[in-house]
């Protein structure tokens, strides 16, 4: 095991951990999750391509970015690094059916896998470089998100595209083998380019992902940029008018080297079972619970109650009803409980044109009622937020033909680590996502390559498996 550094500033000592790890120095464990994640992450990518804002950005990237090796997933063309980790890194996210660690209260998957794979291709890397690479950007990711969205309360700016930049950059820096010095310029001159604002929860749905994109894009060219012997703040995490003190008025630093080569945030991060907003899990997970255990039939249920604490029910971003576009029926709670109880799923079926048009959808959308419960309120208050795995405790009753039925759910199935997906489970997700998108052979193909990373799997036949 790599001895992690215990001197200098924060950025410094992230930059010698990145820089020293090999990939014997991660257990077992680290390395299968990790695998999960990338296989999880391009499933999203590819199904993400079929979306609206997927086709908008995979047009950009093809007609702007300059010619190169990287594959923009879902799309027959190539490009250079910085125009991949763009298109994928907003394809990743846009379903919003990518993985999610909770303790920094953010997406990593879409600004780390994307920026590893482009640089892969790009380096000609092997598949335990682009393991280790995905591993450490999870860390510094999720290191740095818990330092600012810890506790959470009214943040202006969002996680996904402002501490995105950092695990995008150490992915990107350990793939173009730069040495400690480096790294932490790299990781300075990202953070000063770290932007993503909370607006888009009024309107601008589109922004979202595309913050993502942006965080992968400006990682990749951070790391470009410290090889060229570019200087970034060696302070810009724990400086007076760093990172940390400008996301937060209570920034916690000192999270960001515990432990470091101890606990990995990939092994803390889980996997959405869901394609919405992670918040509305507990609420779907209840909904889908009922359904099945009762039998229960939509059109003949009667009334429908979501009892969700005041903190997250107030919350206007997820109380679009009906919701107006694709992009708010993903944050809608009226809309993805209907969608459970009507469809028995929520997937990127039920987020779709043809669903926000659905009159029985629409119809048990109306019975919504959005309530309070003092046994729900009594378990968020337990947890106040602090919890660095907090999730939104929720409880759904359903009236139907004169009875009521009712389930509490604590945390989400999946995306709750301590109630997490088998590899089988993560196989047969990504195989929902690629359906219709890639052929069975061409899925089998992609299984067997992420998961032969570490035993002869080459990254450069990448682009050969969805041929």
């Amino acid at each position: 095991m790599v001895q992690m550094p215990s001197n200098g500033t924060i950025s410094e000592r992230l930059a010698e951990y990145v820089a020293g790890m090999a990939i014997g120095d991660l257990p077992l464990e680290v390395v299968a999750k990790t695998k999960q994640c990338i296989l999880d992450t391009i499933g999203c990518m590819l199904r993400g391509s079929r979306d609206e804002v997927g086709a908008r950005i995979t047009a950009h990237a093809l007609r702007y970015g300059s010619p190169g090796p990287c594959t923009v997933f879902g799309r027959s063309g190539s490009v250079g690094p910085e125009h991949a980790a763009l298109a994928n890194g907003t394809l990743a996210h846009v379903l919003e059916w990518d993985d999610g660690h909770r303790p920094s209260d953010n997406h990593m998957s879409g600004a780390v896998v994307p920026v590893a794979l482009a640089m892969a291709q790009a380096r000609g890397a092997s598949g335990s470089e682009l393991l280790l690479s995905v591993t450490l950007g999870y860390d510094v990711a999720g290191r740095v998100g818990e330092a600012v969205c810890l506790p959470r309360k009214g943040r202006p700016f969002h996680g996904n595209g402002t501490v995105g930049v950092f695990g995008s950059a150490a992915a990107a820096g350990r793939l173009l083998g730069l040495n400690a010095g480096q790294l932490a310029n790299a990781l300075g001159v990202a953070g000063d380019g770290a932007s993503g604002l909370a607006e888009w929860r009024s309107s601008g749905m589109d922004c979202k992902p595309f913050q993502v994109g942006r965080a992968a894009q400006t990682g990749i060219t951070a790391a470009l940029l410290a090889a060229e012997g570019f200087q970034g703040p060696a302070t810009i995490l724990e400086g007076r008018y760093g990172f940390c003190a400008a996301m937060t008025p209570e920034p916690r630093p000192e999270l960001i080297c515990a432990e470091l080569g101890q606990r990995f945030a990939v092994v803390e991060s889980g996997f959405k079972v869901h394609a919405c907003l992670g918040g509305n899990f507990t609420a779907v997970d209840a909904a889908l619970w009922l359904r099945k255990e009762y039998h229960l039939d939509p059109g003949s249920i009667q009334r429908i109650k979501v009892a969700l604490p005041e903190w997250y029910r107030d919350d206007h971003a997820r109380k679009h009803r009906p919701p107006p576009t694709i992009g708010t029926a993903r944050c809608s709670i009226s809309f993805t409980v209907a969608a459970a109880l009507h469809d028995g799923e929520v997937t990127y079926r039920q987020i779709s044109r043809d669903k926000l048009a659905d009159p029985g959808i629409a119809a048990l959308e109306e019975r919504v009622e959005l309530v309070l419960d003092p046994e729900v309120q009594e378990i968020f208050e337990a947890q106040k937020r602090d919890d660095p795995f907090f999730f939104v405790p929720c409880a759904v009753e359903v009236e139907c033909r004169g009875r009521s039925y009712r389930r509490l759910e604590r945390t989400p199935f999946g995306y709750d680590p301590k109630r997490g997906l088998t590899q089988e489970q993560v196989v047969a997700k990504f195989r929902t996502l690629v359906d219709g998108v890639l052929s069975e052979a061409q899925a089998d193909r992609a299984v067997e390559w992420v998961f032969g990373l570490d035993n002869g799997s080459k990254v450069a036949d990448l682009s050969s498996l969805f041929a």
